[in-house]
């Protein structure tokens, strides 16, 4: 299950963990995490240690050994992260492989509906059109540029690489 956490004023990391918990506290499965390498360099993680470590501390209590982290050493490129998740909500045969539930997840639909790229840009997301928009898209893209990332071949070499 994909769910939504959104505290839209005074957000923290913390209070994000304690949603999770006050929604999903009783969820008997894995608790997978996924989210960019940098863990937050700013915002609660200057006071109390990093967005993970925040994270960690907080969700263990409740999830305990069921709790797991899928953060990547380092960030790919925001094309590759976009590439993934356009290709994910619609494939290039036109298959639809991700839908959002608009019910349980309005800002996701928000955010992926409003979103857009810089004008005469090589694909980069317009954060300043809306300041409010594109962190809880970026969020879900970290999850599928992990688990379905775009990937194609070395010619010869058997290895693939990001696109």
């Amino acid at each position: 299950m994909i769910g939504e956490v959104y505290i839209p004023r005074n957000s923290t990391t913390p209070a994000v963990c304690r949603k999770i918990i006050a929604d999903w506290g009783n969820h008997e499965g894995l608790v997978l995490c996924y989210g960019d390498a940098s863990g937050g360099s700013s915002g609660s993680a200057k006071v109390a240690g990093s967005d993970w470590a925040l994270i960690r501390a907080e969700l263990r209590s409740t999830f305990g050994n069921r709790l797991h982290f899928r953060v990547p050493d380092g960030n790919p490129k925001v094309r590759v992260r976009i590439n993934a998740m356009n290709s994910r909500l619609k494939s290039a045969s036109g298959e639809i492989r991700l839908m959002v539930d608009p019910v349980k997840a309005p800002n996701m639909v928000r955010d992926l509906e409003g979103v857009r790229a810089l004008k005469g840009g090589s694909g980069e997301i317009d954060k300043a059109a809306d300041p409010a928009l594109s962190h809880i898209s970026d969020a879900l893209g970290y999850y599928i540029v992990k688990e379905f990332p775009i990937i194609k071949p070395m010619v010869g070499t058997g290895h693939a690489v990001w696109q």
